[in-house]
């Protein structure tokens, strides 16, 4: 183990001895019980109370874990005795601040070694945070690097405000632990890692079917459910007008008014087809399928709202936003569907056409919002009737409907 030492080290007499077996019976912990635990944190906590158990006084610990997720750059958590865990996870652009470049965490990230200084005296600290440490009352500060298969270096820190600091026994303990937990902690952040991704490009309900083992080209699944397809108005002619970063914007921001009221609402988002939403709504266990549709009609009131107001903040050259809404209530069927060993896992279904056959009307109609006739049957209340259409494909007239208006 290399370290960095900024002061000898000065160890308070009558610690408690700790030897193999201690090491052992927190291995055994780590291989047996923690890999079975629920996430990092349970982990963590778990690992920090043991330690303290065997009489190592930890007063602080921290661990930073890089996170490959489209919303943050990592994950740091804060374990205090007595104290609930703080996580805090960290945004993109954190590893290019002062708080990062600055710190011991980017210390050992960089070199892969551990450090440990000595904070009871007046000697010279290389980072701001251990000069706050020394000032609340911290002696001794370890840091040390969870390394994982692929190379990638994390950080653990333990900090103590015994007289002295920890122990050479303490100190051996703790890194001796070190590749019994890292290999836990990758356990467990790979499990997150998967989880996130396929709930970021599948959904999570999908998520979980693929993880059950519902990975077979052909492996359908059949609910009933409200469906819900939004698609964004004169998107080609868009395109064609702007630049594809500016494209990109503006798709993201119109995402950001749907998706939050599709899951504000219960609902989940199954399908992205370029400008399109496709999201369903599924009965609650025990509950009817009105309820289903009133979730699915909140959200979509809910999506063109968001809308309507994003176009509201008036920004110089801002694209205006229209979006078109259908609600039906049917049967669709998931799964995967594919060639070979490059599969999708979509929804499919001729309750899925008819919906998309509905939205195209909202255009035709001059209207954002249209529902089938079931769909209002099921939700059980009283809406405006647009009157009979043929939709492509389907061989009877089907009665379409909207939301009254209510008169100022």
């Amino acid at each position: 183990m290399n370290t960095a030492s900024i002061a000898p080290p000065i160890y308070a007499p009558g610690p408690r001895r700790l030897g193999s077996d201690s090491m052992r019976s927190l291995e055994d912990w780590l291989t047996r019980e923690a890999r079975f635990m629920n996430g990092n944190s349970a982990v963590f906590s778990g690992f920090c109370r043991r330690l303290v158990a065997l009489g190592i006084p930890i007063d602080r610990a921290t661990l930073h874990l890089r996170a490959l997720h489209a919303r943050y750059r990592g994950v740091s958590r804060i374990w205090q005795p007595g104290e609930e865990l703080d996580e805090r996870f960290l945004d993109h652009g954190i590893e290019k601040t002062a708080t990062y470049l600055e710190s011991p965490v980017r210390a050992v990230a960089d070199s892969g070694d551990s450090f440990d200084w000595h904070l009871d005296d007046a000697h010279a600290l290389p980072f701001a945070i251990l000069e706050e440490m020394r000032e609340t009352g911290y002696t001794h500060y370890y840091i040390a690097p969870v390394t994982y298969t692929s190379g990638a270096i994390n950080a653990l820190s333990w900090a103590t405000k015994r007289p002295g600091g920890f122990t050479a026994d303490e100190l051996a303990l703790l890194t001796g632990l070190l590749p019994a937990y890292s290999m836990v902690t990758e356990l467990k952040a790979v499990r997150r890692f998967i989880n996130n991704m396929l709930t970021t490009y599948v959904g999570e309900e999908p998520m979980r079917l693929i993880l059950d083992g519902q990975v077979r080209r052909g492996d359908i699944r059949t609910i009933d459910a409200a469906l819900m397809l939004v698609d964004l108005r004169d998107f080609t002619m868009l395109s064609d007008q702007m630049s594809p970063r500016a494209v990109i914007r503006l798709l993201n921001e119109y995402f950001d008014c749907v998706f939050p009221a599709v899951r504000s609402h219960g609902g989940e988002i199954m399908e992205i087809m370029g400008d399109g939403v496709l999201a369903i709504f599924r009965p609650p266990e025990g509950e009817r399928a009105a309820d289903a549709c009133r979730a699915a009609l909140a959200a979509a009131q809910e999506a063109l709202a968001d809308i309507e107001h994003r176009n509201g903040r008036e920004r110089a050259g801002q694209t205006m936003m229209q979006a078109g809404v259908a609600l039906h209530y049917g049967t669709v069927s998931y799964g995967n569907i594919g060639s070979g060993d490059r599969l999708d896992f979509t929804v499919i279904g001729p309750d899925v056409n008819m919906t998309s056959r509905i939205e195209r009307f909202c255009r035709d109609l001059e209207r954002s919002l249209i529902m089938s006739e079931i769909f209002v049957e099921m939700l059980g209340e009283p809406m405006w009737e647009l009157g009979h259409f043929e939709l492509r494909g389907f061989s009877r007239m089907q009665r379409l409907f909207e939301v009254p208006h209510h008169e100022p």
